[in-house]
């Protein structure tokens, strides 16, 4: 599975302490994307299942993470993988987010349904749609343009989520990974080229 980074603890990204992890590739290349580094797929960056399986275990173990957020690039660019990985995780992780370009109704038509049903199975919470710059209208701290839509597939969750977004606003959680200044969280519309992000990477 191509892995960018996993970073803990991550505040900005879903309720409580979670692990973040950023997956690699994605064919959607929305326009003012915050993270177009994360479009094209880096093989040297390959991770296998179990190999990041025990990093989560160890992560969540040691520091009693609170739930774990997967973002991209698109993690459902590499379903197989990552549906191995959440399965992998289950027993450990209850509260797992996953963020995704496609919609819910684009999956019904383009998996089979088991694969959905394995989604929907072991992932907690799926946030879907592209990102459309000029729907970017600031309220929610979870998605990124209005067009987004949070879908709850474990419904016991729903007021943890719901107490979350009332009571937090947009805001970033800034780390230095490798040479690279990385912030985590949903920003505010952005307006400049991609190429002058550089450096500074959200979400």
């Amino acid at each position: 599975m191509q892995i960018e980074r996993i970073l803990f603890p991550v505040t900005t990204l879903g309720p409580g302490n979670r692990i973040g992890i950023w997956t690699i590739g994605c064919t959607k290349r929305c326009e003012h994307c915050i993270n177009p580094e994360l479009w094209r797929p880096r093989p040297d960056k390959n991770m296998s299942v179990p190999a990041l399986n025990r990093v989560v275990r160890e992560i969540m173990v040691n520091n009693a993470a609170d739930g774990v957020t997967v973002s991209g690039g698109d993690p459902l660019e590499q379903p197989d993988e990552l549906l191995d990985f959440l399965e992998g995780i289950n027993e450990i992780a209850t509260d797992i987010l996953i963020y995704t370009g496609y919609t819910l109704a684009e999956l019904t038509s383009l998996w089979p349904a088991s694969r959905l049903d394995a989604l929907k199975n072991h992932a907690a919470v799926l946030i879907d749609g592209r990102y459309i710059d000029g729907q970017n209208d600031g309220r929610s701290p979870l998605t990124g343009s209005s067009n987004q839509r949070i879908h709850y597939f474990d419904e016991s969750l729903r007021p943890r989520y719901e107490e979350y977004m009332r009571t937090h606003g947009r805001v970033v959680q800034n780390y230095y990974y490798g040479n690279n200044l990385v912030s985590v969280g949903i920003p505010q519309q952005v307006t400049v080229n991609s190429e002058q992000l550089v450096g500074s990477r959200q979400l």
